[in-house]
């Protein structure tokens, strides 16, 4: 286990650092597949030592080597928050099966795409099908693994679940004409219905909109927003989402109980 945990914690690293320079590419339209590291400021090609996730943003003080500009905390927390959801993700699903290994590599592949559409939405507004396609893509395979091994009876209230969402964000979406929500949490909102189970989903739901009404509650007493002004929510929901992953059976079961 310890082992696993220790190649989890790189992987989670090293994906990390590639997601962040993935959504700058995509960004300034520049291809992932090709071209080395730069500086987003001086634009100077990066050394292999000056890319080293978290180390090199320590050893350099969160200053580029080259320009003295300072390096964005979206680095390590990108590279830092990849890593505690592969180690996470990984002790959620223990004791690991065989086929559980499976399950476990596509919740962690999709992570990867999750993590780069939060910073994505974040700073620009926006979820690119690019990182919300193969989110859905991915769901489609659980659902389907899941009603193979344990009847397809077992998936129906997801299925449910999922086109009760999603039609409520498509329906928000059409009446709004985009202005409460974009197109992309219609998206999102597919693949957190495929990715989780009715209780886990509502409890996403939930923490999701409890998340972002705080936060924008914080911003505008802080004067840094309008009530008017618009505010990402993909954020909230993904967030959300990885709440109800890991907690979201014991809430649900929990207020079962008491209320």
């Amino acid at each position: 286990m310890i082992l696993d945990l220790l190649l989890l914690f790189l992987l989670g690293l090293s994906f990390g650092s590639f997601v962040n320079a993935w959504v700058w590419r995509l960004k300034t339209g520049r291809s992932i597949s090709t071209g080395r590291s730069m500086c987003p400021s001086c634009k100077h090609q990066l050394a292999w030592y000056d890319n080293i996730p978290v180390i090199s943003f320590v050893f350099l003080q969160a200053k580029c080597r080259y320009c003295k500009k300072p390096i964005s905390w979206q680095y390590p927390l990108v590279e830092l928050a990849t890593t505690l959801l592969f180690v996470g993700i990984y002790l959620h699903f223990s004791p690991i099966s065989i086929q559980t290994w499976t399950v476990l590599a596509l919740w962690c592949l999709a992570s990867v795409f999750l993590v780069a559409a939060f910073v994505y939405d974040y700073k620009w507004m926006l979820l690119p099908d690019r990182f919300m396609l193969p989110v859905i893509a991915i769901g489609i395979v659980l659902v389907t693994m899941s009603g193979v091994q344990n009847g397809w009876q077992s998936v129906v209230p997801q299925l449910i679940a999922a086109t009760v969402f999603t039609s409520i964000y498509l329906a928000m979406w059409f009446f709004s004409g985009g202005r409460f929500l974009g197109d992309g949490d219609i998206r999102l909102a597919l693949a957190m219905g495929l990715l989780l189970a009715v209780p886990q989903l509502l409890v996403a739901v939930f923490v999701a909109y409890v998340v972002g009404a705080g936060v924008g509650v914080y911003l505008v007493a802080q004067k840094g927003r309008k009530r008017t002004d618009q505010l990402a929510f993909g954020p909230f929901l993904i967030i959300g989402l990885y709440f109800g992953l890991f907690w979201g059976e014991q809430i649900a079961h929990w207020y079962l109980r008491y209320f």
